[in-house]
C-alpha cells in the first residue's frame, strides 16, 4: 500500500495554505480595502470597524490552528487547540463588535440639565440588569474643555466623562502644529437600580455645546467578566503551546485578545476606525509579550512534566546516548 504524503492529505494541504502568507495578506488587503471605503464616505465608521473586528481575530485565529495539524499531533490536542484559536475568535470578536457596533438601544433620549430624564421601556430590563450607556456631548468651538457628568437610577451612579485633548505634531523644521482630539462620546457601565424605570441626569460640569445625547444598551458581560475570560483563554493558549511543542499559539492568542480589548475599552461607534487600526498595533505588542510571558510561567507548571523534550545535544551537533 503506497504511503499517502502529508502534502496530500487535506490537513496537511491546509497546513500548507496557513502556512503562506495567503490569510494574512488577505486580511491586510480585506481590511485596507474597508478603511478605503470609509476614508471615501462609502461605508460609515462602525461598520468598517466591524469588518475589521471579524477580519483580525479570524486571521490570527487561523494561524494558530496552523501548527495543531501536524502529523505528529494526536487527535484530542487538536481538538483542543483548535477549540482555543475558536475561542480567541469568538472573544475578541465579541470584544470589539460591542463597542463598534452595539446595535439598536434600548432606549434613547436627550437631557440638557440636572433632573432631565430618559425614560426605560418596561419589561426590558429588571432590577440589576446590567446596561451601559452611550453618552455623546458636543463640546463648544475652542480651547480644551472637559466635561463630567453623572446619571442616577442605577444600582451605583454612573459617571463618565468626554474631553478635548491637544497633540503637536512637527511641520517642516523647528515648528509645531496643534491638533485636537475630541473624545466627545464614551461608554458607561452599570447596572439598574430597584425600582428604578429611568435614568436622571444628577450633575453636568463643563461647557457643552448642546444637550447629551444618551443611548441605553443592554450589557451581557460585565467588563471585568470580559478581561478574566481572556485571561483563562490566554492560559489555556499558553499551556496548549507547550503540548504543541511551540508555533506561537500563545503569542497570537495574546494579540487578538488585547486587540479585543483595546477597542473594548476605547472605541465607540463614532470613534471606531482610528482607535482598530491602533489597536491592531498596540494589540501586536501587547499581547505577543503576555503570550510570551504567560508561555515562560506555563512551563513551570505541572502539566508540563510529561511534555517530550529533545535530548540535549552536545557541541559537535551529535546527540548525547
Amino acid at each position: 500500500m503506497v504511503a499517502t504524503p502529508p502534502s496530500a492529505r487535506p490537513a496537511g494541504r491546509l497546513e500548507e495554505f496557513l502556512s503562506s502568507r495567503a490569510v494574512l495578506l488577505t486580511a491586510l488587503g480585506l481590511a485596507g480595502a474597508a478603511a478605503g471605503l470609509s476614508l471615501a464616505g462609502l461605508l460609515d465608521e462602525g461598520s468598517a470597524a466591524a469588518l475589521l473586528a471579524l477580519l483580525v481575530p479570524g486571521a490570527l485565529a487561523l494561524q494558530m490552528v496552523r501548527p495543531a495539524l501536524s502529523p505528529s499531533i494526536g487527535p484530542t490536542t487538536r481538538g483542543a487547540a483548535v477549540l482555543i484559536a475558536a475561542a480567541t475568535a469568538l472573544l475578541a470578536s465579541l470584544l470589539a463588535l460591542t463597542a463598534v457596533a452595539p446595535g439598536a438601544p434600548l432606549a434613547r433620549g436627550e437631557v440638557v440639565r440636572a433632573g432631565d430624564r430618559i425614560e426605560l421601556p418596561a419589561g426590558k430590563l429588571e432590577a440589576g440588569s446590567r446596561l451601559r450607556l452611550l453618552v455623546h456631548a458636543p463640546l463648544p468651538a475652542g480651547g480644551t474643555p472637559v466635561v463630567a457628568f453623572r446619571f442616577s437610577g442605577g444600582g451605583a451612579p454612573l459617571s463618565g466623562q468626554v474631553e478635548r485633548t491637544v497633540s503637536y505634531s512637527r511641520v517642516g523644521r523647528g515648528s509645531r502644529a496643534a491638533v485636537a482630539h475630541d473624545h466627545n462620546e464614551v461608554w458607561v457601565h452599570g447596572a439598574l437600580g430597584a425600582g428604578a424605570t429611568g435614568l436622571s441626569l444628577d450633575r453636568i460640569d463643563g461647557p457643552v455645546a448642546g444637550p447629551l445625547q444618551v443611548s441605553v444598551h443592554a450589557d451581557w458581560f460585565s467588563p471585568v467578566a470580559l478581561v478574566l475570560s481572556s485571561l483563562l483563554v490566554l492560559v489555556a493558549a499558553a499551556i496548549w503551546e507547550i503540548r504543541l511543542g511551540g508555533g506561537h499559539f500563545a503569542v497570537l492568542s495574546g494579540m487578538a485578545l488585547a486587540y479585543g480589548l483595546l477597542v473594548a475599552g476605547n472605541a465607540t461607534p463614532s470613534a471606531a476606525l482610528g482607535t482598530s487600526l491602533g489597536a491592531i498595533l498596540l494589540g501586536a505588542l501587547g499581547g505577543a509579550l503576555a503570550g510570551g510571558l504567560m508561555v515562560m510561567l506555563a512551563r513551570l507548571g505541572p502539566w508540563n512534566r510529561d511534555v517530550p523534550r529533545a535530548p540535549p545535544r552536545r557541541r559537535g551537533g551529535t546527540t548525547k546516548a
